[in-house]
């Protein structure tokens, strides 16, 4: 009797575990690269298979005053693609020996929005799985700008304001007009004859002097 027991049990777990294995069906998902991004990114739609086929087709539908379509890719190869129609994209391909494993949608964002739907249909699968996740959504923003560094004010010279502006030598103010020399010493003598310019003008004192008594002697 116990025996007869044990081999129902057996039976009755195996039934249970081949109704199971029945009921389970292969799924795909889809799914976006981000849920957030702002105007002029790149997001990424990707349709992930739970099981390669040999064949595949989708109908992707998008907010279209929100994103443009760039492109798809497959590993199962080159896809033919109808994106004519803005909102929708319909892509179908089989191959002899290729797979699928993903196929993934390109979009560039282009207006903000709260949230924009990529919604797929019409599905098919060589290996009859079904669209688990047929929805994704992402929101747009407005891109971020940086504001622009302030820029200090530059002060511009007048030209026809004279300049108060004077060297210092020997602890005194001077006038610019004072000569240096290429060592920045002020030129005391003279360059040709290395008479001290002092003595020069002394000597030029006296000449003006000795004419004035001499035109006033002339008058007498």
């Amino acid at each position: 009797m116990k025996m007869k027991n044990k081999i129902l049990g057996i039976l009755i777990a195996l039934v249970v575990m081949i109704g199971v294995m029945a009921c389970q069906v292969n799924a795909a998902d889809m799914s976006a690269s981000s849920t957030e991004v702002k105007v002029g990114d790149t997001v990424t739609v990707t349709l992930k298979l739970d099981k390669p086929t040999q064949s595949i087709g989708l109908d992707l539908t998008y907010d279209a005053n929100s994103f443009e379509y760039q492109s798809v890719s497959s590993d199962l190869g080159d896809l033919t693609v109808n994106p004519n129609n803005p909102g929708t994209v319909k892509v179908a391909g089989s191959h002899a020996t290729n797979y699928a494993t993903y196929v993934t949608f390109t979009f560039v964002a282009k207006a903000n929005t709260d949230a924009a739907d990529f919604v797929g249909s019409r599905f098919f699968s060589h290996e009859d799985e079904t669209l688990n996740t047929s929805t994704v959504t992402v929101a747009v923003a407005e891109p971020t700008v940086e504001p622009e560094p302030e820029q200090p004010d530059v002060e511009v010279p007048d030209e026809n304001q004279p300049s108060d502006v004077t060297d210092t030598v020997g602890g005194a103010d001077t006038d610019t007009n004072v000569k240096v020399d290429d060592e920045g010493k002020v030129i005391t003598k003279l360059p040709q004859t290395g008479t001290s310019i002092i003595t020069v003008a002394g000597i030029v004192v006296a000449v003006v002097v000795a004419g004035a008594i001499a035109v006033r002697k002339l008058r007498k």
